[in-house]
């Protein structure tokens, strides 16, 4: 059974700094990598990991075991593409090393956590964390902070949020609009946060790609996924006029107000039926293939959005009449007739979805007889 020294560097400050491409498997080419790291940066930890599994390396080599050392890297925006990259990195060195075990070095806890990873492709004998000692003055401290400051990801994860901040808090004072400026700094960094959690980044990053820097035709999901983002801010301001409007009947009629009607409820479904929208029309454009589920989905979408809003109205009005004491019975009518509503879109859509999957099948079989016949 091979065993494989495998050096960790998720972010692939290796292929940034030196231009090595991963894997790098083999001792003398490993020892060369690293090399070329601390000569590009000096204070790299990602040197230490490769020479830690270089260490190993021979080590286990003098003990006899078959083993083999490799470097594997994954993409500066840590996260799923990095992993992925990872996985099918080590897919391709364990075909070609026929490795069944392996040693995990790494130089931090960021990058153990791909120890699920390996450990669905290997049996992992052991993990080893490099930590790189030094001193601990204040002066080291500090200088230690301004350096990862300059780093592309701590500036994106750290300084751009401050940034943020800052700036809208300074343009606010300067257009003498201070009363509100807390609350323009909360939307903004909300947003970006929102940005963050749902991975937009990338599609902001080929939006500005496909708009600026290409000739291709810019797909239609690059523009309509901003309208959907500004109808569900639209949406949160509506949502919240409601709660202001409903503040004096308690927190309860405050938030179905939000949810409702006349809240965020039609925006966010909107938005939602937009972004699908766009997708089956570049699908269509792209590759001549009509996704005729989007007839299902738009539908479903529409009726599960109208019986939310009956079901909505029927608890505002047990909410207020419970609020109000109120003597005379409660009117359900109104959320009573958006679910019926709702259940009827939702009737009429699965008979339009299935005459339509039905003529086109028929339409398939029929050039199918026509292309027989012609042979």
């Amino acid at each position: 059974m091979g065993l494989l020294i495998i050096a960790i560097d998720r972010d692939n400050d290796l292929g940034r700094k030196t231009g090595i491409r991963s894997p790098v498997i083999g001792r003398e080419a490993n020892i060369k990598a690293a090399l070329e790291l601390g000569l590009a940066d000096p204070e790299e930890s990602d040197t230490n990991t490769m020479l830690e599994a270089i260490r190993t390396y021979d080590q286990l080599l003098d003990d006899g075991e078959n083993v083999e050392v490799v470097t594997i890297c994954g993409d500066i925006r840590v996260g799923t593409k990095s992993d992925m990259k990872i996985a099918n990195t080590l897919d391709q060195v364990i075909t070609q090393t026929k490795s069944t075990r392996a040693i995990l070095v790494s130089d931090g806890s960021d990058d153990l956590q791909l120890e699920p990873i390996i450990r669905s492709r290997l049996r992992i004998d052991s993990t080893r964390m490099v930590v790189v000692q030094q001193s601990r003055p204040i002066e080291d401290t500090l200088y230690t902070i301004v350096h990862k400051m300059e780093d592309p990801k701590i500036q994106r994860q750290f300084i751009l949020p401050i940034a943020l901040i800052v700036f809208v808090w300074g343009l606010a004072g300067i257009l003498g609009l201070s009363e509100i400026a807390s609350g323009l700094i909360w939307v903004i960094l909300s947003g970006y946060l929102l940005v963050k959690v749902a991975g937009w980044e990338d599609e902001f990053r080929t939006f500005y790609n496909e708009l600026l820097t290409t000739s291709e035709r810019v797909s239609v999901y690059s523009y309509v996924w901003l309208i959907a983002i500004l109808l569900f801010i639209v949406g949160v301001a509506q949502g919240i006029e409601q709660m202001d409007l409903s503040k004096e009947l308690g927190v309860a009629a405050m938030v179905l107000a939000f949810l409702g009607l006349d809240g965020i409820l039609p925006y966010l479904l909107s938005a939602i039926i937009c972004i699908e929208v766009s997708r089956t029309i570049d699908t269509y454009v792209r590759e001549g293939i009509f996704n005729i589920n989007i007839i299902r989905f738009i539908f479903t979408v529409v009726s599960l959005g109208v019986i939310t809003a009956g079901i909505i109205d029927i608890m505002s009005d047990v909410v207020v009449r419970t609020d109000l004491a109120a003597t005379e019975d409660p009117d359900y009518t109104q959320g009573i007739w958006f679910i019926s509503l709702g259940l009827l879109i939702a009737f009429i859509g699965r008979i339009v979805f299935d005459i339509l999957r039905e003529r086109i099948a028929e339409g398939d079989s029929t050039s199918d007889e026509k292309l027989t016949i012609d042979e």
